[in-house]
């Protein structure tokens, strides 16, 4: 006569088979969702890179060109003025530039939110709370 484990045991072991499957599927569906949310990230912050610096190169070029015009276009009495106030119209820009990137920065999405609100509800099915 051989012994066979009682049904208890097969069951408590299929359940646990059934539950490990589970969180696996659970943890690459939040993986899946986590890699997308970094190639949309990545894909944002180059086109954002690109474009501000062709921007920029525009802008400097725009202004070097405005600011030499500005200069031989007055006397030569009031070429020293005419440097003196594009400086500080640049400076001023600069200032307001900084100040928008810094609201900017303070304002944007954050990364990952779309993977951190499903572990979040995660978490929170776990504790009961559905």
């Amino acid at each position: 006569m051989t012994a066979e484990p009682p049904q208890s045991e097969e069951g408590l072991i299929a359940s646990l088979h059934h539950f490990g499957r589970s969180l696996l599927g659970l943890v690459i569906t939040r993986l899946e969702i986590l890699s997308t949310e970094v190639d949309e990230t990545r894909l944002d912050l180059t086109k954002l890179a690109i474009v501000a610096l062709i921007v920029l190169f525009s802008v400097q070029m725009g202004l070097i060109l405005g600011m030499l015009f500005v200069v031989l276009a007055v006397g030569s009495e009031n070429r020293l003025a005419a440097i003196g106030i594009s400086a500080l119209v640049f400076l001023l820009g600069a200032g307001g530039g900084i100040l928008w990137l810094k609201s900017w920065l303070k304002d944007r999405p954050r990364l990952f939110r779309t993977t951190i609100a499903e572990l979040r509800k995660d978490a929170s099915r776990l504790r009961g709370n559905s």
